[in-house]
């Protein structure tokens, strides 16, 4: 940022006046100048031209809004293509590392104006929320806007900085306690064939999550908690908030103390544990077979177990039942036989006993 001629302006604490109330004043007398703000915990300055945001540069070292930074961590940029652009072009100015990107085909030019806008609203998410600290606003006649930032309403930036720092506060709730570290349920195999499918399942997974999300899930190892992964996020802190929620109410992430149990999971452990469960399963039914079997034999040899036991037992009541079953159905064999034998008597009698006079049998 350049700035041509300096005149007299603001300077005094956040605790006497408020950064907003700064920021209406600017737009209402469409003023052009630097606003610049420091605190403990980084700095930040803004452009204005006639009242409207046209560039910035922010220093927070709890935070990733470098662009360096948020390039290399998203894969866009590596070190070797860092130390060719060094080479070859004259860094003199962020808007001149913005440029060689652009030339080198590192970066689109739409991508780079969404990124520079998302990092002008995290600037103002990060020092709304400061209550301590030091502002100043330089006026100019005139400054150079950044041609990778199309120029923003001022209160319309400050007024979604503070949306999302009030739906942020309400997230951060659900989410507690931010200490807590999750880890990723969708996992594949560690074994030797591991590898082709690892690479799949990333493809499959970055076809499932927009590129907001898929950042956020890389950062889910098992040893980040909630907040470093908001720290550590290059999607900004509301956007990593809402997507942090999201995957703990889809199962996506889950604690690190509890099963990891989802329907990608295949691991050697729980494999190993099945087959340890199945194996004591049928040693316990061999048992059972064996002592079953021994029973019976004490039972046969001796008519009665010496030692009753509970298969013994069992036995003994099933011979009972048996052995009443039988007597039952021989008493009922008896009755019938001596109905039988009655009907079949009085049969024989009619058949076989003096012919009546006037049959053919008389006759003869």
């Amino acid at each position: 940022m350049s700035v041509a001629r300096v005149t007299k302006g603001l300077n005094a604490n956040l605790e006497n006046f408020e950064l907003t109330d700064v920021m209406q004043l600017i737009t209402q007398q469409v003023k052009c100048g630097i606003l610049s703000v420091e605190g403990s915990n980084g700095s930040c300055s803004w452009s204005f031209n006639e009242g409207n945001l046209v560039d910035f540069d922010c220093n927070f070292p709890g935070h990733i809004l470098d662009l360096k930074n948020i390039l290399k961590q998203a894969g866009t940029l590596d070190d070797k293509q860092l130390i060719l652009i060094h080479e070859s072009e004259d860094l003199n100015s962020s808007q001149a590392f913005e440029k060689a990107l652009i030339k080198k085909n590192i970066c689109k030019r739409d991508e780079l104006e969404k990124i520079n806008l998302r990092r002008l609203i995290e600037s103002f998410i990060i020092t709304l929320q400061w209550t301590k600290g030091r502002y100043k606003f330089i006026p100019t006649s005139e400054i150079n806007r950044n041609r990778f930032l199309a120029p923003q309403d001022a209160n319309f930036i400050v007024l979604e900085a503070l949306r999302q720092i009030d739906e942020m506060a309400v997230i951060k709730k659900r989410l507690q306690p931010l200490d807590r570290v999750y880890v990723s349920s969708l996992t594949l195999d560690n074994d030797e064939t591991a590898a082709e499918d690892s690479a799949l399942f990333q493809e499959g997974l970055h076809d499932q999550f927009d590129n907001d999300e898929f950042e956020v899930y890389k950062l889910f190892d098992g040893k980040r908690s909630l907040r470093e992964v908001l720290e550590n996020s290059i999607t900004g802190q509301f956007h990593t908030c809402r997507t942090m929620l999201n995957f703990i109410e889809r199962g996506i992430v889950t604690p690190l103390s509890e099963e990891i149990g989802f329907q990608f999971t295949r691991t050697h452990e729980s494999s190993q544990n099945r087959n340890r469960g199945g194996l004591a399963l049928l040693i316990l039914s061999g048992a059972l077979v064996i002592s079953t079997g021994i029973t019976v034999i004490s039972v046969n040899n001796s008519g009665q177990a010496r030692q009753p036991t509970l298969f013994s037992a069992i036995i003994n009541n099933l011979r009972a039942d048996q052995n009443s079953t039988l007597k039952k159905a021989q008493e009922l064999l008896q009755t019938d036989n001596h109905s039988n034998a009655g009907t079949i008597s009085a049969t024989q009698s009619g058949l076989f006993g003096p012919h009546p006079k006037g049959t053919s049998a008389g006759r003869k």
